[in-house]
Order: C-alpha cells, then sequence, then structure tokens
C-alpha cells in the first residue's frame, strides 16, 4: 500500500508540474499573438558596376560616395586653371552641403608625363536610364614627379543617390 501511495504521489507531483507548465506556455503564446507586428520597409541601394577608365600612366583609387558636410566652388574648371598634383590637393565640381559626392583618388606614377593636363569626367547611368556626365576637372603634372602625390577628384551628383541599381564611369585622360 505504501508503495503505491508513493508512485500516487510522485505521479500527482509530475502532472501537476507537466499541467501547470502547459498554462504558463499557453499564457505565453497568448500574450505574444496579441502583442501587434510592425512591418517597416527598407530601400536598399545597389550599384550594377563601376569602372575607371584611367590612361597617360596615372592611377586611380575608388573612395566612394559621401554625404557633403559643407559647401565648396568648382575647382580645376579647366586646363588653364587645373588642380597640380600634391599633397591634400582636391579637383572639385561645385559642391552644396547635404548633396552625395563621388570621390576617387587620383596619382601619379613615374611613367607619367611632365606638365601635362589631363581631364576627369564622371558618368552615372540609372539602369535603363539616361547617362549624366558630371565635371570635367583638370589636372596638371609638374616637373617633378613623385608616386605621392594625388589628387582627390570629387564630383556632387546632387541631393539623392540615382535610381537603383545604376553603374558609373569615371574617365581620366
Amino acid at each position: 500500500m505504501i508503495k503505491a501511495s508513493n508512485i500516487y504521489d510522485r505521479l500527482r507531483r509530475t502532472l501537476t508540474w507537466y499541467v501547470l507548465g502547459k498554462v504558463v506556455l499557453a499564457l505565453l503564446v497568448i500574450a505574444v499573438s496579441a502583442t501587434s507586428i510592425v512591418v517597416t520597409t527598407t530601400t536598399y541601394q545597389a550599384e550594377v558596376g563601376g569602372e575607371l577608365n584611367v590612361t597617360n600612366s596615372l592611377v586611380a583609387v575608388d573612395k566612394g560616395f559621401f554625404v557633403a558636410s559643407s559647401n565648396a566652388t568648382a575647382t580645376a574648371t579647366s586646363c588653364s586653371s587645373p588642380t597640380v598634383f600634391g599633397l591634400g590637393t582636391v579637383a572639385n565640381t561645385m559642391i552644396t552641403t547635404q548633396h552625395i559626392v563621388y570621390d576617387v583618388a587620383v596619382n601619379e606614377t613615374l611613367t607619367a608625363s611632365f606638365n601635362t593636363c589631363y581631364k576627369a569626367i564622371l558618368i552615372v547611368t540609372p539602369n535603363g536610364g539616361t547617362a549624366t556626365s558630371y565635371g570635367p576637372v583638370f589636372m596638371n603634372s609638374t616637373a617633378l614627379i613623385l608616386t605621392t602625390f594625388r589628387i582627390d577628384c570629387e564630383f556632387d551628383i546632387g541631393a539623392s543617390a540615382p535610381a537603383s541599381p545604376y553603374s558609373f564611369q569615371l574617365t581620366v585622360q
């Protein structure tokens, strides 16, 4: 009889915890189901491809897009007023605060021509859309060619990024 009583007590305790667990789980499911679920949409921008077409023994490095923190007047607008390769030099189109700016670094190489004017043009093409040209900006090598000399070419492409997806091409010649 004692053995049967022990089995009954053990079964009663186990079933009590089992039922209690089921009740708690059911309450959690009801609580979670009663909350509202908010769905938000996120739009991502994508570029189909980018091309840096550089001739005349120069080297270009894509530095990407950024949002302009301040206005800047256009520099290097012709071969008669180019930006000269140096340390920390910039050639840019007119830049407006909060506009999207594309930046590419152009370096001289040891085989670059002395005292030569180079022109950089950016072309952005939305997928299935019409190409838009930005620039040009002009750069000039000096009589002293140093591979550490660089010009950051910056192009203001407007208040918003082009329709996604898009491609871009920078030509320096």
